[in-house]
């Protein structure tokens, strides 16, 4: 049996939709215009119901994700955001630019989700098992919690066990 917890609803994949969890590598690669930002912002496309985003992304992720889904939905754990807000502050030194990062970000159709209790602490055992950043274990214990893939590059995350979060790799910056 897997670390992944089954999700409240019926499995993204076999509804017609799947589940997108978004880290703070990957945000920020969206943002920054990286080429490893592409597929962000194609999945932000796709979200939004562009359908050439939609096919470029089951491209682009092929095999990892199953079936042929129609529709994609986004989250982005508050912890996570918070980590977007201050890169972005310390790299341009202003606290108004992390702020309209972070307005930008709410505006897409990216559902921000609340650091509870129950996902604080399995975050905390997930930074026990794994040599991540705690903001890292956010993102992986959202993931699980909504049953959703996780959209990242981070090379921290790569070693993760594909039963403790199935990755949707971006690539190296």
């Amino acid at each position: 049996m897997t670390k992944r917890a089954a999700a409240d609803e019926a499995s993204p994949q076999a509804s017609g939709w799947v589940r997108v969890v978004l880290d703070a590598w990957a945000v920020l690669a969206w943002l920054q215009g990286e080429p490893s930002g592409g597929g962000v912002r194609d999945l932000v496309a796709w979200a939004e119901g562009n359908s050439e985003a939609r096919r470029t992304t089951l491209r682009r992720f092929g095999e990892r994700i199953p079936g042929n889904p129609e529709a994609v939905r986004l989250a982005m754990n508050v912890i996570n955001l918070g980590e977007v807000f201050y890169v972005v502050g310390r790299v341009t030194g202003s606290v108004e630019e992390a702020q309209d990062i972070v307005a930008e970000i709410r505006r897409a159709p990216i559902e921000i989700v609340r650091a509870t209790h129950t996902l604080v602490f399995r975050a905390a055992a997930i930074k026990m098992r794994w040599a991540i950043s705690y903001a890292d274990a956010f993102a992986v214990a959202t993931a699980q919690a909504q049953n959703a893939f996780l959209l990242t590059g981070d090379p921290e995350l790569k070693a993760l066990d594909p039963d403790e979060v199935s990755l949707l790799w971006l690539g190296d910056r």
